[in-house]
């Protein structure tokens, strides 16, 4: 069973998609995303 899972990603696309196949031929693409975007932990840690 296949079901919708619907994200927003907002950055600049580092370079083209590299698409490949799972098991059973489904396609997956793989991206990279630059944001400027950071997170620290409750230690302050990055």
């Amino acid at each position: 069973m296949r079901g919708l899972n619907k994200v927003s990603l907002i950055g600049d696309l580092g370079k083209g998609p590299e698409i490949s196949a799972l098991d059973g031929n489904l396609p997956v693409a793989k991206f990279a995303l630059a944001t400027t975007e950071t997170w620290r932990d409750k230690a302050g840690q990055p």
